[in-house]
């Protein structure tokens, strides 16, 4: 079957990276564990192997989906789109896993934002320089989205896959990762979408300082420390904080 472009299909090959991987979930026989984008079932073999619960499959491409029904019929497939889809259909708590499509790893890490209820833990690989922004805690790297997932899941790199891992080869390096939830998140459900919807105003015109960005911050004597530095220069705490005394006086 050949593979789509225009999905980022680059699928591995590495048996010794699918066994880091799955490895690294700590699968065990009760857990759960949902794989995004198996493509050609190359890591679902191994976390099959690990002797999960239960393994569900969420693939976008419908021959795919075939495929991985065909090859691996004790796998749930879901042949849907993992950006949008409603993974609290998902019946517990799971392990997540996957070899993100470059073009849209972000976008599905968002949507498990709004399901991180249902994660238990997670091991994604996706670009290197992708990895570098989730796990950027302040600079050139640093935007809304790691700013706004940090506030939820502690997230850490742990090793980098070459070219060479794929077929065909990208012509990026790759990071696998590992994201787990916080205890205790520091906002409340109703708190999320405002706390986005701040975070993409401040980091809107990355090189104005946030009293351009945030005109509000002008009115707020108190506040004149943050009124003269770029979002990259905050941190996610720093952020939130900035948030807060801003959300406490509106």
């Amino acid at each position: 079957m050949k593979l789509k472009k225009s999905l980022g299909q680059h699928f591995l090959k590495d048996k010794r990276v699918t066994e880091r991987i799955a490895q690294a979930l700590g699968i065990t026989e009760e857990d759960l564990v949902v794989e995004i984008g198996p493509g050609g079932g190359a890591l679902t073999e191994e976390l099959l192997k690990a002797g999960p619960k239960q393994l569900f499959a969420v693939e976008l491409d419908p021959q795919w989906a075939r495929f991985i029904k065909e090859q691996f019929p004790e796998v749930k497939v879901y042949n849907a789109d993992a950006t949008t889809f409603n993974f609290s259909e998902i019946p517990q708590r799971a392990l997540f896993a996957g070899n993100l499509p470059y073009n849209v790893s972000t976008a599905i890490l968002r949507n498990l934002l709004n399901h991180r209820k249902k994660l238990k833990r997670g091991v994604f690989m996706v670009q290197k320089e992708v990895a570098d922004r989730l796990t950027a805690k302040k600079g050139k790297e640093f935007g809304y989205l790691p700013a706004l997932l940090q506030q939820f899941f502690k997230i850490e790199k742990l090793f980098n896959v070459p070219p060479s891992a794929f077929v065909p080869p990208p012509k990026v390096v790759s990071t696998v990762f590992k994201v787990e939830p916080v205890e205790e998140p520091p906002l409340k459900e109703e708190e999320v979408e405002p706390f986005e919807e701040f975070l993409k105003r401040a980091f809107a015109h990355r090189r104005k300082k946030l009293k351009k960005n945030l005109p509000e911050l002008k009115k707020r004597e108190e506040l004149k420390e943050y009124a003269e530095k770029r979002a990259e220069e905050l941190t996610a705490q720093e952020l939130l904080t900035l948030f807060k005394k801003l959300k406490n006086r509106q």
